[in-house]
Formats: structure tokens, C-alpha cells, sequence
């Protein structure tokens, strides 16, 4: 995927509006979707089987959605046979890049890195149909370190992705909120292999200092009771109760999509364009100027001010919206469709 950096500009016409009051709305952004305190992103490597057979029924009996970074070189064709990565894709989880054959990074040629990784992409289409990969995890996690070959290996894999997961790269297994200091931050998120030495208190102290930061815990399995770097299902059992515990919490989703509400949340704003007695017109608007890609709703918290609201609309869709005190919170798309707030008189 190359991206699409053409910005569009519009206007939107007032005569009958006044904008003296709604050119700075007081407002902020969460965090973390709906609010949440924390961000937890399931993430599995390689395509291994029973992360399909064992572990996608558990994730959907709770109503998780996870990232599989599937290597199509080494799937196994009963996997595919069966669809079950299609059946996967179909449930909401995220089908990702992991390359094709798995090879190190750090010892082949640019140009065979980005065939391995176009590669992947095209295969992963043919699964999920029509799927498309915005997210890479580095083979052996070769890609996030700070040497030349690893910024040559992010300079092509940012031609592809939106971002990318390495593995154990800084010294706490979480990221803090503040990881991204720069985009290139965005390609070398990480991540907490859970190897099968790997103890259930391990899990939770990570979680509970994820959750008390206020960072993204990204923990990286391998097999599900098969394969290499096991977990027993039992054991990733009890590591999903755990986050069911914590759910009103932690906002669990797939890697591509707590990406992008990280990385749209701290470059987007919000501004009044007109208002009158019966209606106040908003824009939010971030600087990454594809919406087709960066397209994740954003928890807003909007000041009032002595306005009533009797409903809100993002182009032609309806939005819920909570009212607390002198403040109004909903979920917009940051893009050209204009939020409309209908005051109720």
C-alpha cells in the first residue's frame, strides 16, 4: 500500500451563520477510544494452527478482537482449506503482513525484502478477499532497532504499512503513551513475547502497569497448544479472563486499529465553521490527509456552555452522544463530513 498524501481542501458557504462564537469550541480528545484507560492489542505470529483452531473461538466467546501477522509461506494448507484465516478476517480480526518466508531482514537484500513483503500482501488478499495488510511485524523483530540496517529496513516497510511491530525492544514490555515522539516511533512499536516459560502473574503485572500508565500492551504469542513458544489453551484462557476483568478498563482491539486512533488522535482538531439558534456546524480534521486509511472514530469531549443538543450527525449518519455535565461525548471520524449538532431550543 503506498499511501496517498494529497490533501483536499473545501469551504463550506454561511450566509445565514454566525461564527463568532464557534471558531475555538472547548473540547478534548480521550486518549483511548470510548474513554478507555489503556490499550491492549492480542497479537499472534507466523499462522500457526491452532491460533485459528484454539484461539479465535476463545477470542470471539469474549468478544476480543485480535491481530494475526500470518507468514503465507509456512501456512499450512489444511488452514487454508478449511478458511479458517478467511473465517478469522470475517469476525473482525486483524489478518497482518509478517513477510513471506520468514527470512532475516538484517541478512538480505532491500530489494528481496520488499518482495517479501508484497508478497505476503498479495496472499493475504487471496485469504481475506478482499483484505488489505496496513500492518507489518518484523521477522525475529529485525526492523526496530537504531542501526543502519534497521532504518533501511524501516524506510521500506514504511512505503507499505502505517506502522509495524517489533519485539522486546525497550526495556518495559509495554509503551507508555508518549512512545511516539516521531513517526519513525511508529515503526518500532512493542511488543511482549508470551513464550511458554511465561506465568499468568507475568501477564497481570504487565497488564496492571500498562493499565496504571495509561500506555498500549502488545503481547506477541506464537503457538496455541501447537507449534513453537507454546501457551496451553488453559493458560491463554486465564490471560483472557484476566482482561475480561479489566475490560471497562482497557480497550482491547486489533494492532492496525489502536494504531490509528493513537496516531490520529495526537495530530487532529477540532473547530467550529458557522453556528445559529437552531444549529452548530464543527470540523474535525486531522493532518495525515488520506482518509481512507486513517478512518478510526475519535472519542470527543465537546464543551456545551449553556447549549442544548437534541441530536448530532457526521454527514448522513446519526451519532450517539452522552451528555455529562457541560459537556457533550461522541465518536467522530476525523475527514470532510462536517458534525452537525442540532440544538434542542
Amino acid at each position: 500500500m503506498k499511501k496517498n498524501l494529497t490533501s483536499i481542501c473545501f469551504s463550506l458557504g454561511a450566509a445565514s451563520f454566525s461564527y463568532a462564537q464557534s471558531v475555538a469550541p472547548a473540547y478534548s480528545i480521550a486518549p483511548w477510544f470510548n474513554d478507555k484507560k489503556a490499550a491492549v492489542s492480542l497479537t499472534f505470529d507466523d499462522g500457526i494452527s491452532g491460533q485459528f483452531a484454539i484461539a479465535v473461538p476463545l477470542l470471539n466467546q469474549y468478544g476480543f478482537t485480535s491481530t494475526f501477522f500470518i507468514t503465507p509461506g509456512i501456512l499450512t494448507s489444511q488452514l487454508i482449506k478449511d478458511k479458517l484465516i478467511a473465517d478469522a478476517a470475517k469476525a473482525g480480526h486483524e489478518i497482518a503482513n509478517h513477510s513471506l518466508t520468514h527470512p532475516h531482514f538484517d541478512s538480505i537484500a532491500p530489494a528481496d525484502i520488499t518482495s517479501e513483503i508484497i508478497q505476503s500482501n498479495e496472499a493475504i488478499k487471496k485469504y481475506t478477499r478482499p483484505g488489505q495488510s496496513l500492518t507489518h511485524a518484523y521477522p525475529f523483530g529485525e526492523g526496530g532497532q537504531e542501526t543502519e540496517k534497521g532504518l533501511q529496513i524501516r524506510s521500506i516497510i514504511k512505503q507499505y504499512f502505517i506502522g509495524a511491530r517489533a519485539t522486546r525492544n525497550k526495556v518495559i514490555p509495554f509503551n507508555d503513551y508518549h512512545f511516539a515522539r516521531e513517526p519513525d516511533d511508529y515503526f518500532k512499536i512493542n511488543s511482549d513475547i508470551i513464550a511458554d516459560s511465561a506465568s499468568m502473574a507475568e501477564f497481570t503485572t504487565h497488564l496492571d502497569a500498562t493499565i496504571s500508565s495509561g500506555g498500549w500492551y502488545v503481547p506477541c504469542y506464537h503457538g496455541i497448544e501447537n507449534g513453537w513458544l507454546i501457551v496451553p489453551k488453559e493458560n491463554f484462557q486465564m490471560e483472557l479472563q484476566a482482561l475480561q476483568e479489566r475490560k471497562e478498563m482497557v480497550w482491547i482491539a486489533t494492532f492496525e486499529n489502536v494504531l490509528k486512533y493513537h496516531r490520529q488522535r495526537n495530530c487532529t482538531k477540532l473547530r467550529g465553521t458557522a453556528e445559529n439558534n437552531d444549529s452548530w456546524i464543527l470540523e474535525l480534521r486531522d493532518t495525515l490527509n488520506n482518509e481512507a486509511t486513517w478512518n478510526h472514530p475519535l472519542t470527543i469531549h465537546l464543551k456545551l456552555n449553556g447549549r442544548k443538543v437534541k441530536s448530532i450527525r457526521q454527514g448522513n449518519k446519526k451519532i450517539l452522544f452522552i451528555i455529562s455535565p457541560n459537556e457533550m461525548i461522541f465518536n467522530a471520524v476525523p475527514g470532510r463530513n462536517k458534525i452537525i449538532v442540532t440544538k434542542d431550543k
